[in-house]
């Protein structure tokens, strides 16, 4: 069956100014949730996660009885804090630099008496930012749609999994296996880095595989060796399919059945 999804098509030079700015602002979200929610297992509280219409932190303890969130909207382009008590505050993202950002969101918090105790010099950073709005929604697109896929993938496995989650320090959408025998597969995407530059979704193992032979991977799927090991799939090679969202889940599917059986 043909694939009805509408993939966005962007290249990684254009959207890469935004995307940053997206990255720096997701990167305060992670702190204030890692610095405020009990630590998890693999450091699961500093990451964020996909709603429909942009990233978020989930419900974080106030210490009182109550709770917060920080939305990161993507589609309707504000910043948004909600609390437990029915207190709601929004503001427009337009671009701003970091340390303003940063400044914002705190005071903010600040007036509610939430203090979240965050190295605030890691935020500041005046330089001025680009925030294309119609690209911004067109990135949270890509991570829309394989937050959903990798879900789907997940729900396959029979092993002890991690949610799919999004990690502020590289911007990339994973899940994490773990294996009986104590090694972890992660299976995830993200719009591109200094690595690769273009959109590209990946399967590492930890600690790496020692022996890649054998493991067949189909389609314009090859083995990425430089700085780290891990089998790669670009963004631009997938879409070309007639079943994207098939393909990729027959990529995952017989790539971790392969990589299963040599950790």
């Amino acid at each position: 069956m043909t694939d009805k999804t509408e993939y966005p098509e962007l290249q990684y030079n254009e959207i890469l100014k935004t995307r940053d700015t997206i990255h720096g602002y997701a990167k305060l979200l992670g702190a204030v949730r890692g610095s405020m929610t009990p630590p998890q297992k693999d450091h699961r509280h500093i990451s964020l996660r996909a709603g429909p219409a942009g990233f978020r932190t989930t419900p974080i303890p106030t210490g009182d009885g109550h709770n917060f969130e920080i939305l990161l909207d993507l589609v309707a382009h504000f910043v948004a804090i909600g609390t437990s008590q029915g207190y709601t505050w929004t503001m427009p993202i337009e671009g701003q630099t970091l340390t303003k950002f940063t400044e914002d969101v705190l005071s903010e918090l600040g007036k509610l008496g939430i203090d979240p105790k965050i190295d605030r010099a890691k935020f500041k950073d005046a330089t001025e930012r680009v925030y294309n709005a119609q690209q911004a929604s067109d990135i949270f697109r890509f991570y829309s749609i394989f937050d959903m896929v990798l879900k789907e993938f997940k729900g396959t496995l029979t092993q002890e999994t991690s949610p799919v989650q999004l990690w502020p320090h590289h911007l990339d959408i994973a899940f994490t296996c773990y294996t009986e025998s104590g090694s972890l597969i992660t299976c995830g995407f993200l719009t591109g880095d200094t690595t690769i530059e273009e959109p590209y979704f990946y399967i590492l193992t930890y600690p790496k595989l020692v022996d890649i032979s054998g493991i067949a991977l189909g389609g314009k799927a090859y083995w990425h060796t430089e700085d780290w090991q891990g089998v790669i799939l670009k963004y631009g090679d997938l879409i070309k399919a007639d079943s994207p969202k098939q393909e990729l889940l027959n990529h995952l599917r017989t790539t971790f059945e392969q990589v299963l059986e040599k950790i």
